[in-house]
């Protein structure tokens, strides 16, 4: 999986853990937060949340912050990643599938990896070709 840019170029994936939802690496946190008057505990409170992978109940107990704050911070943090992506002709979706999926996603995954690290990357259709 690769990191998503400061300017993204493709979306990336954010992983996934049970029973705690979506995580995400510095660059996703950074992306997502941009632009987004939040206060330091609040910050870290969602980085410990989603990129730590910290329980919310513990960082609620630790900062001593309420559920619904926090469930709201959370939420917001997500619109606001998804402002950013659609700047950018992006959008995050997730998919729950079968596991007998897993081995087609992840070939998916590498051609979308190969397609935008590719000179082709700005999305542009391909011309056809002469023949």
């Amino acid at each position: 999986m690769h990191a998503l840019k400061e300017r993204p170029v493709s979306g990336d994936i954010l992983e996934w853990i049970d029973d705690h939802g979506p995580r995400m690496n510095e660059k996703q946190f950074s992306l997502a937060i941009r632009g987004l008057r939040i206060r330091a505990k609040a910050r870290e409170a969602a980085h410990r949340i989603l990129v730590k992978g910290q329980s919310r109940q513990q960082v609620i107990d630790d900062l001593g912050m309420q559920k619904a704050a926090v469930s709201q911070l959370i939420n917001n943090i997500f619109k606001n990643l998804d402002t950013q992506l659609a700047e950018h002709d992006l959008v995050y979706q997730q998919y729950v599938l079968p596991k007998k999926l897993k081995p087609v996603i992840d070939a998916l995954e590498e051609e979308h990896l190969k397609y935008f690290l590719s000179d082709d990357k700005a999305g542009k259709a391909r011309k056809p070709r002469k023949g």
